[in-house]
């Protein structure tokens, strides 16, 4: 809607949704869905996890913007439920524009990706990727 200013000139005015907030709804809904997209992506890698005493499985990591490069073989969980909580945590923090890194560093964890396990035949983070993929 055209309007003029105190020295006659036209101006913009908006009624209702105003383009900047469209462009905040825009970054609002991405940062969303990527924490959802995440969400997945950790549940997939913890379910997916063989388990012989829990240390793989407790050691799944979530960082953002550098990698995570450690491994504690003391860190275990057998069920994931513990795993979920801590790194769904760090998911929250997201923002639009970061760097989200899933990971896994236990020393064994591309030989468990290659198929060495029974319980895990196709891997785990491949598959997790697949999930991801197909978050809607």
């Amino acid at each position: 809607m055209a309007c003029t200013d105190t020295q006659g000139y036209s101006v913009m005015s908006w009624k209702g949704y105003k383009p900047t907030q469209f462009a905040l709804d825009v970054i609002e809904e991405s940062e969303e869905h990527v924490k959802k997209i995440a969400g997945v992506g950790l549940q997939s890698v913890v379910a997916g996890s063989p388990v012989m005493d829990g240390a793989y499985r407790g050691n799944h990591r979530i960082s953002i913007n550098e990698e995570d490069h450690t491994f504690d073989e003391n860190i275990k969980d057998l069920g994931g439920q513990s795993t979920i909580a801590k790194e769904s945590a760090k998911i929250v923090r997201f923002k639009l524009g970061d760097k989200l890194y899933i990971q896994n560093n236990a020393p064994y964890a591309i030989r468990l990706e290659n198929g060495w396990s029974d319980q895990a035949p196709n891997g785990v983070y491949s598959i997790a990727f697949m999930n991801m993929r197909n978050v809607k």
